[in-house]
């Protein structure tokens, strides 16, 4: 009895199943890549939390390069009256780039440098619902970045491969979301 009492009590919105959405988002890094986009597939278990995975499109290589994981925790439970709702968040970008590379110290060029770049953000973002269940997403973070296609290393004398340095730096982020 208490049981029936408890579930009754409670609203609509804490009883929901986990729900599903969809997101697409831009952004820009200080790791020397260009502004790319991000799609997500995003799973929400709960008012205050979900995680997204999902592709990284490079518009310099015009195909996907990447891949992107992306997890916030709501300051606040997400309910149908909270039109803003802020979050902190973590995002995970993997990225694999072929390009053309040449060192100017040793004039040496290649056509197959590859660099691969693994980035982690933390930050803070907000969400604002446009119309039911669509939302406008901005995010601002800080986070390292392994690998920069900036700044390229020597070419590693077995293998060939030119690596990129290591640093930190910004990501800004925008973004919609339809949640289902």
């Amino acid at each position: 009895m208490m049981l029936i009492i408890g579930v009754h009590g409670q609203t609509s919105d804490t009883l929901r199943r986990t729900r599903y959405g969809i997101e697409l988002s831009q952004f820009i890094t200080e790791s020397g890549f260009a502004s790319g986009t991000e799609i997500y597939i995003t799973v929400i278990p709960d008012h205050k939390k979900n995680i997204s995975l999902g592709l990284y499109f490079c518009p310099e290589q015009k195909k996907i390069t990447g891949i992107t994981v992306h997890h916030e925790i709501a300051f606040s439970r997400y309910t149908a009256h909270k039109t803003v709702v802020s979050y902190a968040f973590y995002n995970f970008i993997y990225r694999i780039t072929k390009t053309r590379e040449l060192l100017e110290d040793k004039n040496l060029e290649s056509d197959n440098v590859i660099y691969k770049s693994m980035e982690h953000h933390l930050g803070i973002g907000i969400r604002i619902g446009l119309a039911k269940d669509l939302y406008f997403k901005s995010n601002l973070g800080y986070g390292v970045y392994l690998g920069s296609i900036k700044k390229p290393s020597e070419p590693n004398p077995v293998n060939g491969e030119i690596m990129g340095k290591n640093g930190f730096g910004f990501i800004a982020k925008t973004g919609i979301a339809y949640v289902f």
